[in-house]
């Protein structure tokens, strides 16, 4: 098993939640959001398309988008490797995280 990097297992839950409207901009701002968490939107777009490259991931584009001038936009979807990836980080952080009470009832 190979470890994802923090940055690309954020990345891969956003667009597992995100679904049908993953792609760099909302991305960003999901992890914003729920991990409070700010990502520059050029640092996004190197870990995913080295998450494509690895077949985690899949892009496609959008139809065009009127607000976008008629432009596309590039939509993001995990693949079956992805979701395992990410199952295998869950059982990960479970194993490491089960035997460690709370930090605030530590002294």
């Amino acid at each position: 098993m190979k470890l994802l990097s923090r940055k690309d297992e954020l990345i891969l839950l956003a667009i597992r939640s995100l679904e049908e409207n993953a792609y760099g901009v909302t991305i960003r701002d999901y992890i914003k959001t729920q991990a409070g968490i700010s990502i520059p939107f050029g640092a996004i777009y190197a870990p995913l398309a080295k998450l494509v490259r690895d077949g985690l991931v899949a892009s496609y584009n959008s139809d065009p988008v009127n607000e976008r001038g008629g432009r596309s936009k590039i939509l993001y979807k995990l693949r079956e490797p992805g979701v395992q990836a990410l199952q295998e980080m869950e059982a990960v952080h479970a194993a490491m995280w089960g035997p460690v009470s709370s930090f605030s009832n530590k002294g």
